[in-house]
């Protein structure tokens, strides 16, 4: 999720309940917490988007955010994310070029089905193909090691998915991240998420709690229109509140 890229928030558990059934497991685009599906043996998950987080007096633009995904088996995912970025303040003209770049392999090592929850490991890491775009204030600098834990699990008619995990970066000290989120069935094609994110310093100084909403349509079996909105709504890190949002289309095939 390129969206996702400067937002490493802290420490919080927040459980969102819900009496109507619940589809699918919620993590993963259009939110910031992943979950731990994969596309299952042979095929693609795909996702482009238009991508936006604004502060006062910023915008940052990612269009398209490309988050490509292949079941490599099925219980491994291959993934590759990216985005052309444009960067807007209002002291100066536009600033485009290319964003960061993940590369990572989600592992899922139980199944709900027998064992009783679905869990996954999603190493990742997160480099700048050019160091231009560091300069340009495009992406963040150095080489970033992520190893985020997810899992899932059925309370009852709640489906709720938790991402937790250590971020290590080559510049800068290394943060803690940690993420909630469950979807309601609205309809038989319409489902809405909330979720609660966060990161902070490994010893729990400058975090940032941001809180989402999204939302899937699925308009055929290949195709599924995923959106969310969300605000940052405490942080300590000195730097104003963020909104943010993601719009785009899911392709399953």
């Amino acid at each position: 999720m390129v969206w996702s890229k400067p937002e490493r928030r802290s420490v919080l558990l927040v459980l969102f309940g819900a009496t109507a059934r619940l589809t699918f497991a919620q993590g993963g685009p259009p939110m910031i917490t992943d979950d731990p599906g994969t596309p299952g043996k042979g095929r693609w998950e795909n996702n482009l988007a238009i991508a936006f987080e604004h502060r006062p007096n910023e915008w940052s633009i990612y269009a398209p955010a490309i988050d490509l995904n292949y079941g490599w088996g099925d219980h491994v995912q291959l993934t590759l994310q990216t985005s052309a970025a444009l960067l807007q303040r209002s002291d100066h003209g536009p600033v485009d070029g290319l964003g960061g770049t993940e590369a990572a392999l989600k592992w899922r090592f139980l199944d709900e089905d027998s064992n009783g929850v679905d869990a996954s490991m999603f190493p990742r890491i997160i480099f700048n193909i050019t160091q231009s775009s560091v300069r340009r204030g495009l992406s963040e600098d150095g080489t970033r090691f992520q190893i985020p834990f997810q899992v899932a699990k059925k309370v009852g008619s709640v489906d709720l998915d938790c991402e937790f995990g250590p971020l290590v970066s080559t510049v800068g000290r290394s943060e803690f991240l940690a993420g909630v989120v469950a979807g309601v069935d609205l309809t038989k094609k319409t489902s809405l998420m909330a979720e609660v994110h966060a990161t902070s310093r490994t010893n729990l100084t400058r975090d940032v709690v941001s809180l989402n909403v999204g939302w899937r349509h699925t308009i055929n079996k290949h195709a599924i229109w995923i959106a969310s909105l969300g605000h940052e709504v405490h942080s300590r890190t000195g730097d104003p509140l963020a909104f943010v949002g993601y719009c785009g289309v899911q392709l399953l095939y």
